[in-house]
Parts: C-alpha cells; sequence; structure tokens
C-alpha cells in the first residue's frame, strides 16, 4: 500500500533549539518502532511548508540569515532522503509555507500611502492587490517595486531548485511553483502548490495562483494515475480573528479536477476530515493537516507537541488511514492518541475514486502486466509491479521474481529467494548459481541438504559437476 511520511512546519534556524542530530534520530528511531506496529515503511517524504522560521521586517543581515536557515533545512531534508527514501530526491515533495517569504524584501518594495483607500479592507488582503495595511502602524502601503517584491520569493525557489537539480525528470518543469511527479508503479500523481500567492509581511492569507490551479487540471488529464495527491502548506479553517488560511473553495475546484487526497500544514497540529462536492454526485476529497515538526515551544498550540504523520493509502479498499506520532518531552517520537480521533492514534478516511480518474487496474491485471515485463525482459519493471499483484497466485508471483532477479544478475538477492526450494527446479538452480560463482564447497553442502528433492541419477550428475569444475579452477 502507498505509503507517505507526512512534514510539515520545520522553521529550521540557524542554531535550531532542536537541532538537525537530534530530531532526525528520534524520527529513525520511531521508524523502527511504528514498522513493528505493522505500519509500512514510507514510499515518500511530503514537506508540506514553512521550511524556515525567516527574519523580522527590521533585521539586519535578513539575507544571510534565511540562507543559513536554509542551509540547515538542506542538511536535515538529505539525511532523511537518504535514510527513509534511498536517496532519491524525486521521492520528495516540497511546497513552501508563508515563512518561507521573505518579510524584509517584501516591505522594502512598499511606500507608505498618503491617504488611505476607501476599499482597504477588501484589498488589503487580495493576492492581486497594490495595497496593503499594517496594523501595528495603522497604515496603508502601496506596492512599488514590484521587482524587488517578486525577489521575496528568492531563498526558497532556490532551494528547491537546487535540492531537484540532477533528477532525470524535473518536477520543476511544468511552473517554478508548482512540483509535479507520477509515481506509475504506487498508482499515484502528486502536485505541489504554492499557497503563498499574495503573501508577504502584511497579508499571510492562504491562496493558490490561479494559473497554478489550471495548470494542474491539464496535467492530471493527461496522467493515468488512479490517485491524485494535492499539496500545500495553508490550512482551510480558521477563527474570527485570523485570516491566515485558505478558502475552502480552493478544495472544491481540486475536487472538481479528480485530486482525492490534499495535505497541509500550517496550523501546528494534526487534523483529517473529509471535504465533499456535489457535482451534482457526491464526490470527496480527504484533508489532512500535519502538526508542526520542530516550531519553537511558544509556536505550539496549547496541548499539542511536535509531530508528523504516516499516511497509508489502500487504494482497493478506497480509503487512507493517518497515523500521528508526536514526541514526548523526552524527545521521543511515539504515538499520539488524539480526542479529535476519538482518543485513537490513526483515523481511517474514505478515499473514493474520483470519476476524473482512470480506474486503477486490478491485482490479477498487475500480474499479467508484471509476467509480459518479465517475458521481455524489462525485469526491473516486472519487480516494481510485483507488490501490486494478486497474492493468490503466490507460485506465479515467485516465478516472475525468479525469472527477473536472474535477468538482472543479482546472484545474492536470488539465493535467498530460493532458500528454501520449493521444488527440484529450484534446488538445481541454487547449485547452479553456486557453480557458477565458483562456490564449490557451499554447492556441495547445499547439495547434500537438499538431496530429498533431487532424485539420485541428478544428484550424482550434479556432484560430478561439481568436482569437475572445482578440478579446472
Amino acid at each position: 500500500m502507498p505509503t507517505l511520511l507526512h512534514i510539515s512546519d520545520l522553521h529550521r534556524t540557524a542554531a535550531p533549539r532542536l537541532d538537525n542530530d537530534e530530531l532526525l534520530a528520534a524520527i529513525f528511531s520511531d521508524a523502527k518502532r511504528w514498522e513493528q506496529e505493522g505500519i509500512p515503511h514510507p514510499d515518500l517524504i511530503v514537506v508540506s511548508g514553512d521550511l524556515v522560521q525567516g527574519t523580522p521586517i527590521d533585521h539586519p543581515n535578513s539575507d544571510s540569515e534565511i540562507a543559513s536557515q536554509y542551509v540547515e533545512v538542506a542538511a536535515f531534508l538529505q539525511q532523511l532522503t537518504d535514510d527513509l527514501v534511498g536517496s532519491d530526491k524525486s521521492k520528495v515533495i516540497i511546497v513552501p509555507g508563508n515563512h518561507d517569504v521573505h518579510w524584509g524584501r517584501s516591505r522594502r518594495a512598499m511606500s507608505p500611502l498618503k491617504n488611505c483607500p476607501d476599499d482597504i479592507g477588501v484589498t488589503a488582503f487580495e493576492a492581486n492587490s497594490h495595497t496593503r495595511w499594517n496594523w501595528k502602524e495603522c497604515k496603508a502601503y502601496e506596492i512599488s517595486d514590484s521587482n524587488l517584491y517578486d525577489l521575496r520569493f528568492e531563498h526558497f525557489r532556490q532551494f528547491q531548485t537546487n535540492f531537484y537539480t540532477g533528477l532525470c525528470v524535473d518536477p520543476l518543469s511544468h511552473g517554478r511553483d508548482t512540483v509535479y511527479v507520477e509515481y506509475p508503479t504506487l498508482g499515484l500523481v502528486v502536485v505541489g502548490f504554492a499557497s503563498w500567492h499574495g503573501n508577504d509581511c502584511f497579508c499571510h492569507a492562504g491562496e493558490i495562483d490561479p494559473h497554478a490551479l489550471n495548470l494542474s487540471q491539464k496535467l492530471l488529464q493527461d496522467s493515468q494515475a488512479p490517485t491524485a495527491i494535492s499539496v500545500w502548506h495553508h490550512g482551510v479553517t480558521g477563527g474570527p480573528r485570523s485570516h491566515d488560511y485558505m478558502d475552502a473553495r480552493v478544495v472544491h475546484r481540486l475536487i472538481d479536477f479528480g485530486f482525492s487526497l490534499g495535505l497541509h500544514g500550517h496550523h501546528h497540529y494534526a487534523d483529517a476530515a473529509p471535504y465533499e462536492l456535489r457535482l451534482p454526485n457526491l464526490n470527496s476529497m480527504a484533508v489532512v493537516g500535519a502538526g508542526s515538526l520542530a516550531v519553537g515551544d511558544k509556536g505550539l498550540p496549547m496541548g499539542e507537541r511536535r509531530q508528523f504523520n504516516i499516511i497509508v493509502i489502500n487504494p482497493d479498499d478506497e480509503t487512507v488511514t493517518i497515523h500521528v506520532r508526536a514526541m514526548s518531552p523526552a524527545g521521543v517520537f511515539t504515538k499520539s492518541y488524539r480526542d479529535d480521533f476519538g482518543g485513537n492514534a490513526s483515523i481511517t478516511l474514505p478515499l473514493p475514486h474520483s470519476p476524473a480518474r482512470p480506474r486503477r487496474p486490478s491485482k490479477t491485471r498487475r500480474l499479467d502486466e508484471a509476467m509480459t515485463a518479465a517475458r521481455q525482459g524489462q525485469h526491473e519493471r516486472a519487480l516494481e509491479l510485483l507488490p501490486a499483484t494478486s497474492t493468490a497466485y503466490a507460485h506465479v508471483r515467485r516465478h516472475i521474481e525468479i525469472k527477473a532477479l536472474e535477468g538482472l544478475d543479482r546472484i545474492e538477492e536470488l539465493l535467498n529467494l530460493l532458500d528454501p526450494p520449493q521444488n527440484q527446479d529450484e534446488a538445481v538452480k541454487i547449485i547452479s548459481l553456486l557453480i557458477d560463482d565458483n562456490r564449490f564447497d557451499e554447492a556441495s553442502k547445499r547439495l547434500h541438504t537438499m538431496s530429498t528433492l533431487i532424485d539420485q541419477p541428478l544428484y550424482r550428475e550434479l556432484c560430478g559437476v561439481i568436482e569437475a569444475r572445482k578440478a579446472i579452477v
């Protein structure tokens, strides 16, 4: 089952209170624990924004300070990627948050207005507006230097570009603020959005650029992945005195496009809920928020701890299960029992198939595809397909795996798979592999232990082959 490690709100600084080594050690230690609990190892890592803490508007050395914070982020994510997904950065989805906006640059790009516009209560929070309101000074501002204003995103964009550099398929090739990756063997397509459209030092409302939303619809049309996942930063709910969240109507558009799972961060506590849209039939999306992985103590809501999610997708049952892990005061991650999950450490939500997405191939169909791939010499593809095939045909799966490993010359893996052999042919294959690898003594011992599987004439013949090859070498 496709499994995602969902982390958010790292709030890294050059000298964090909870440093990288401590945080990583706690995550890797918990990984052994959650796998013992039956939670699968993650296939992908999702990072839903606020990678750094950023700096105040008037910080004297904001550029160098923010740059050092991204150095801290890069080191953390590199180690996490190395240990959990085999150093494969294509399996890491990173989007920005409001703290990834350079507040100092955005402020320097603004000039105070002599007269406050009558509609400032509306325009101050519009992404494409050129007016902003500073509550601290009770003064209106105008964005007067658009070039400098655009550079408020530059630190994150450079970090993201550097992170993905060198991949065969660039996740950013469709737009600088849109991450797009397909995972055919998992049956997933993931689109990461920047919900910082219009964000600056005075406007914190979440919004996704409409051009990026429209682009995602076109990208999904060309994808054959059955399950589409969207990632952004801002939450979609907020209190009456807050404006730093995203309009839930954006979720309705994502549902319409075919997304069935949405992941975000921002409000520093875990939550999960289905969002519904009738078009006219009921379509829905499971929207999942991750708590903060490493914000300072003052940034944690009352009663919350540092957290991350492990998300397990079951395409056959059309469900998604969210497991929340939280850090104890001693710095140990473990299950987080939550009142809003009914006192449980996990919750399972429906993940119904979207009518806009292709149907997931059956497990039997996947088995046929794996068999065809092995027959055509596409051995890596055959091995990738096997986990998604039907377990009802275990003997066929075993035959495909043997053929693929043999074709890839992965001898040790093949020997491990064949031990113990299930029939005479497999026993003979073990002996043949050991002979070809000049491991004659091991071949003799193994032949003796498998003597009951092999008929006597063939047994004597194999003994002779071992002695003859040993003499030649």
